[in-house]
C-alpha cells in the first residue's frame, strides 16, 4: 500500500487558464506575481471540487490513499464533504489557522484569545467533523512570539485537544510562497513544543525543502523527539538518505504536496512520479520502502 500523506483539495476556475504555463517548479513558485490579474480573480471565485483529478493522478501512479487537506481559500467543510464521498481513498486533515490570501502587515498582532479560538476550531474539526488531525498550520496566525517557550504556550490549547487521541499536526518547513511566515519555517522552535506534548505526533512537512539549514533543524528536532516525523515533499535524495540513516523509515513518510497548482507539473516531472523516484533512489531495502511509502503514515494517521 502506498499512501500520499500530503495533498491539498480544492481549486478555482481562473487557475485553469494557467495550466499551459505552469510546467516547472519555478513557474508555480512565482505565478502569483507573474499573473496578478489571475491571482486577484481567484480570490473572488467559488472553489470547485478537483478530487477527480487527484484520484486520476493517484491511479496513474499506484497511490492507494491520499491524506487530503484544505489549501488557501478552501474551508474544512469543503474538504470534509469530499472526503466523505471517498472514504476508502481520502483521509482528511483540517486547517486550524488557514492561509490568508494577502496578510495585512498593519493588522493587529494576535491577542491572547487567538490560541483558545483556534483550539475551538480544532475541537470541532476532530470531534464533530471527523478529521484525522490537523494539516499544515500557519504559525504566524496563531502567535506573534518568537521565544520557543512562548510559542509552545500559544500552541498548548491545540495540543491539548489532539493529545487524548494522539492525533497529528503538520508544521511546514523551508521556503514558503506566503509572506510573513518564513521565520517559523525553520523548525528549531518545535523542539520545545514536541518536548511539552510527547503524545502528539508532529509532522515537519517538506523536511526543509532541500535547504541545508532548515534540514539540519528538522533532523535535530526529530532526533531529540520521537513524536516528530518528516515527509519527503521537496527534499533531495541526499537529505532523505541522511534522514533514513538517522531516524529509520518509521519516522519518514511519502508525500507530494499535490494541489491546484502543483498538479500541472509536466510528466515525467509531475509531483507523484517525482516523489516516487526520489524515494526509490534513496531507499536501500524493501523494509525502508515499506516504511516510507505506507507503514509510517498508516501508524500516524491510524489508517486501517
Amino acid at each position: 500500500m502506498i499512501i500520499d500523506s500530503h495533498t491539498h483539495l480544492g481549486e478555482f476556475p481562473a487557475i485553469e487558464e494557467l495550466a499551459d504555463v505552469m510546467r516547472t517548479r519555478n513557474d508555480i513558485a512565482s505565478w502569483r506575481t507573474k499573473y496578478p490579474e489571475v491571482f486577484e480573480r481567484i480570490q473572488k471565485e467559488e472553489p470547485s471540487d478537483n478530487s477527480a483529478a487527484l484520484l486520476h493522478a493517484m491511479d496513474l501512479n499506484g497511490i492507494d490513499i491520499a491524506v487530503v487537506q484544505p489549501t488557501v481559500g478552501i474551508t474544512n467543510e469543503f474538504v470534509s464533504a469530499i472526503a466523505r464521498r471517498h472514504p476508502g481513498r481520502f483521509v482528511p486533515l483540517a486547517t486550524a489557522t488557514g492561509w490568508p490570501w494577502a496578510p495585512d502587515p498593519l493588522a493587529p498582532l494576535p491577542d491572547a484569545s487567538v490560541p483558545e479560538y483556534v483550539a475551538g476550531i480544532v475541537d470541532r474539526a476532530v470531534n464533530e467533523l471527523g478529521f484525522a488531525g490537523i494539516g499544515e498550520t500557519n504559525t504566524q496566525t496563531l502567535t506573534s512570539n518568537v521565544d520557543p517557550r512562548l510559542v509552545a504556550a500559544d500552541f498548548a490549547p491545540i495540543m491539548d485537544v489532539l493529545a487524548p487521541r494522539r492525533l497529528p499536526i503538520q508544521l511546514p518547513t523551508g521556503w514558503t510562497q506566503f509572506p510573513g511566515n518564513l521565520h517559523y519555517q525553520d523548525p528549531l522552535w518545535v523542539d520545545e513544543l514536541a518536548a511539552r506534548h510527547p503524545g502528539v505526533p508532529i509532522i515537519l512537512t517538506k523536511m526543509g525543502r532541500s535547504i541545508q539549514r532548515y534540514f539540519d533543524s528538522c533532523l535535530t528536532v526529530a532526533l531529540r523527539n520521537r513524536n516528530v516525523y518528516l515527509d519527503v515533499v521537496g527534499t533531495s535524495v541526499d537529505h532523505l538518505r541522511t534522514a533514513l540513516n538517522a531516524l529509520g523509515p518509521d519516522r519518514i513518510m511519502f508525500g507530494t504536496d499535490w494541489s491546484y497548482t502543483w498538479r500541472y507539473l509536466s510528466a515525467p516531472d509531475d509531483v507523484h512520479s517525482t516523489a516516487r523516484r526520489l524515494v526509490e533512489a534513496a531507499v536501500v531495502s524493501e523494509e525502508e520502502a515499506a516504511g516510507v511509502f505506507g507503514r509510517t503514515a498508516r501508524t500516524v494517521f491510524a489508517i486501517h
